[in-house]
């Protein structure tokens, strides 16, 4: 609804400001600024001024399509030339406003990338220089200084339908859901909801939980086929004396409906069996009885002897006395079986491990019905799942889904 909400009064403003209009693109120009940037005019409109730029990406060959990206701060304002005075950003068009609630950027593609938008600021005074300051202690902000503009009147103003057309915002955004952090790509009417998750579930689980909403006018199919996932560790090393992290790919496993599900079947099965192996034997003990006699005995023992004869010339004897005393003790063990107990155990136990087992069904019914499966998305609704991604110690994660033909990335 509020996408919906957000297009009409989109359009709204398109058609209050189309009004009058002419493809006439004056020339504007920057002392200082951002490179690959351009202002390209600088419309006073009757309440607010308009401010069209186009941004390029580097053409170079060490091009990644994940960290190229671009927006303007929610605190963006201009200073006029000799005065103090903010005139504030109000909005912009074809153009992510990043804040600390929404963090919010435009995603490139590709090199030598062009991309067209414009900035609406509170109206400043006809014909003065001035300075546009996203963030005045960050050297890598969108600072522009001394910018120049030739005034136009109402006829020449810019057609903003025909300006942005042909430049798409792919739009890469976060929002904090009770603790939890949302991510999303936007592209045209599709938009694609992330919300990442660690699970100790029959293993260890990235667990990845998505959204697909079809806003466009067509079904869409979604196709597990066509999810990707890449992980990378970075490592510290020494380059030119200085310390530089650079990034080692990580090979990563997402794992597939049928495949999650045969390691939930797997686990069961041991789970089942071990319950039942613990059911059948306190069944199997709750019919026995034992019974244990403890005893003790002593016996008292003596005995002599005598003896005499001549040891050479010389006769002697001699006697011998002795005695012993013994204790002992030990335990008798008597058991008794009760058939009837038994068999209430037995029942008892049948019981417990079919409601177990039956939960376990559950469970693992529960699990395959939310994973994610080929599907086609019919207009206006949504599809939503997980998949699980077995883990592996890793400092990113990236994530490419494809619908439609075109990529959808994500990284954690």
């Amino acid at each position: 609804m509020k996408l919906l909400i957000s297009q009409i009064l989109i359009t709204s403003c398109l058609l209050l400001l189309g009004i009058n209009v002419q493809a006439q693109y004056a020339g504007a120009s920057f002392t200082t600024g951002p490179s690959r940037m351009e202002i390209l005019q600088v419309d006073n409109r009757e309440l607010s001024t308009m401010v069209y730029m186009a941004y390029t990406t580097p053409n170079t060959d060490n091009w990644n399509d994940t960290s190229s990206w671009m927006n303007f701060g929610d605190k963006t304002f201009i200073l006029i030339d000799g005065s103090s005075k903010p005139y504030h950003m109000i909005s912009t068009i074809n153009m992510p406003i990043n804040s600390e609630a929404e963090n919010k950027y435009m995603m490139f593609d590709r090199r030598n990338q062009r991309h067209q938008f414009i900035l609406e600021f509170e109206k400043i005074p006809n014909g003065k220089s001035f300075d546009i300051i996203e963030d005045v202690n960050n050297p890598n902000a969108f600072n522009f200084y001394g910018v120049n503009y030739t005034p136009t009147d109402s006829t020449s103003y810019v057609d903003i339908n025909e300006f942005i057309a042909g430049y798409p915002v792919k739009e890469f955004g976060r929002f904090a859901v009770n603790g939890n952090t949302v991510s999303y790509v936007k592209f045209k009417d599709i938009v694609i909801n992330t919300v990442p998750f660690f699970i100790n579930q029959y293993g260890k689980y990235y667990n990845m939980n998505i959204s697909v909403q079809n806003y466009s006018n067509k079904s869409v199919l979604f196709n597990p086929n066509n999810v990707s996932v890449e992980g990378y560790k970075f490592k510290k090393t020494s380059k030119n004396d200085n310390e530089v992290y650079i990034s080692e790919p990580v090979n990563l496993e997402l794992l597939t409906y049928v495949e999650y599900d045969k390691i939930v079947k797997n686990k069961q099965r041991w789970n089942n069996f071990w319950v039942a192996l613990g059911e059948g034997m306190a069944a199997y003990n709750a019919g026995q009885s034992y019974s244990t006699t403890t005893y003790s005995g002593s016996a008292y023992t003596s005995s002599n002897a005598h003896a005499s004869g001549y040891v050479g010339n010389t006769y002697g004897y001699a006697n011998a006395y002795g005695s012993s005393y013994t204790t002992a003790y030990g335990q008798s063990t008597t058991r008794s079986y009760n058939g009837a107990a038994a068999y209430a155990a037995q029942q008892r136990a049948n019981e417990n491990y079919a409601n177990y087992a039956n939960n376990q069904r559950q469970i693992r019914e529960q699990l395959g019905d939310g994973y994610i499966k080929m599907h086609t998305i019919p207009s206006e609704t949504e599809y939503s799942g997980y998949f699980n991604i077995k883990h592996k110690k890793i400092d990113r994660l990236l994530l490419k889904i494809i619908i439609d033909g075109e990529v959808y990335p994500f990284m954690f």
